[in-house]
C-alpha cells in the first residue's frame, strides 16, 4: 500500500510538473505569436528604466539642510508647510525640498527632505490650529495659503532662512 501510495504522489508530481511546463510553454506561445504583446513589455521595461533613472539624478547626500523660523504679523506660524522649488526661470533645476512648519520652525532633516543649491521660490501654507477639524481642518483655519517668496539657497551643508510672511505680498 505504502508503494502505491507513493508512486501516486509521483504521477501527481509528475502531472503538476508536465502541467505547470504545459502552461509556460503556451504562455510563451502567445507571447512570441502577439506582436501587441511584445510591444507592451517593451513599452514596460522602457517606462520602469525611465523610473529607476529618475531616481539616479542628485544624489540626497548634496542636498543642504535648510533651517529656520517662520513668522506671520510678527508671531511664530503654529503649523504649516515650507517648499522649495527650484526657480527655472533663474536657471535651476535642481532637486526641490520641503518641511512641516511646527511652533514657528522648520528643519529640512527633521521633517522633510534637504534643498539643492541655488536659486528657489519658496512657498509657505500657514495654518492657525484653531477650529481644527479632523476631516477637513487637521491643522486648523488657514493663516495664508500658498505665499511665494524667491530665495538664494548657498553651497553650504546648512543654510538658515527665516521668513516674515506679508499677506499683502503673496
Amino acid at each position: 500500500m505504502l508503494q502505491c501510495h507513493a508512486k501516486h504522489a509521483e504521477r501527481s508530481d509528475m502531472f503538476t510538473y508536465v502541467k505547470a511546463k504545459l502552461h509556460w510553454s503556451v504562455t510563451m506561445r502567445m507571447f512570441y505569436d502577439s506582436p501587441s504583446l511584445q510591444r507592451g513589455a517593451f513599452v514596460c521595461a522602457v517606462l520602469a528604466t525611465a523610473v529607476i533613472g529618475l531616481g539616479c539624478g542628485q544624489k540626497v547626500s548634496s542636498l543642504n539642510h535648510v533651517t529656520g523660523r517662520v513668522t506671520f504679523k510678527g508671531t511664530p506660524v503654529p503649523a504649516g508647510v515650507i517648499q522649495f522649488t527650484p526657480d527655472t526661470s533663474a536657471g535651476n533645476s535642481g532637486a526641490a525640498g520641503f518641511a512641516e512648519i511646527r511652533d514657528g520652525e522648520y528643519d529640512t532633516t527633521t521633517s522633510g527632505r534637504g534643498v539643492a543649491a541655488g536659486a528657489m521660490i519658496v512657498t509657505i501654507d500657514a495654518y492657525s490650529m484653531k477650529n481644527i477639524n479632523p476631516d477637513f481642518l487637521p491643522n486648523g483655519e488657514a493663516l495664508i495659503v500658498g505665499y511665494k517668496e524667491r530665495v538664494n539657497v548657498g553651497t553650504d551643508s546648512e543654510t538658515v532662512l527665516d521668513f516674515e510672511i506679508d499677506p499683502k505680498r503673496r
